[in-house]
């Protein structure tokens, strides 16, 4: 196969300006404090709070898909490159290349505050074992997109993320 050289080729520079590797006792440590939201709904709800457990952690994953896919579609030119995970500590929807600082601060500000209205809304309806499961699994799902966007605060807002199990990078062109 002839090599590609020239005019042809698309040739991309990125600088890696910080890199943060997610080390093993800090996914068994977000890991246990779902353990520890399972008993303390177990303790104070018993049994009907596990169903609520489990009921309220598939309605905030739904939730969360929906509102990022829809944010995707919205912006048509990003969709393809994101998928759905349930590898730790990035369950759901996560960019599998790299994604521009900006859109992925977007994404997450509208997944954080449409979820909360929402949420909100199922405090005045719904049981109290579910309201409190429902917020736990909210910020429990969001806590590593919080601490990547936090992370990255100070630097410049038009660099790109790469995300992977073991770490995050950011890049500058």
């Amino acid at each position: 196969m002839p090599e590609v050289i020239g005019e042809e080729a698309t040739y991309y520079h990125y600088r890696l300006l910080r890199k943060s590797y997610i080390a093993r006792p800090v996914i068994w440590s977000y890991v246990s404090l779902a353990i520890i939201m399972l008993f303390i709904s177990l303790l104070f709800f018993t049994w009907f709070g596990v169903l609520c457990y489990v009921l309220s952690f598939i309605t905030i994953i739904w939730t969360h898909f929906v509102i990022s896919r829809s944010v995707l579609l919205l912006s048509k030119r990003y969709l393809q490159k994101w998928r759905f995970t349930w590898q730790l500590p990035w369950m759901g929807m996560i960019p599998e290349q790299y994604v521009n600082y900006r859109f992925f601060s977007k994404i997450h500000l509208h997944i954080t505050w449409i979820s909360l209205i929402l949420i909100f809304i199922f405090i005045i309806a719904a049981p109290i074992a579910f309201s409190i499961n429902l917020l736990f699994w909210h910020f429990w799902l969001l806590l590593p997109r919080f601490y990547c966007i936090t992370w990255l605060i100070r630097e410049r807002k038009d660099g790109l993320i790469k995300i992977t199990n073991q770490d995050i990078s950011y890049y500058i062109q």
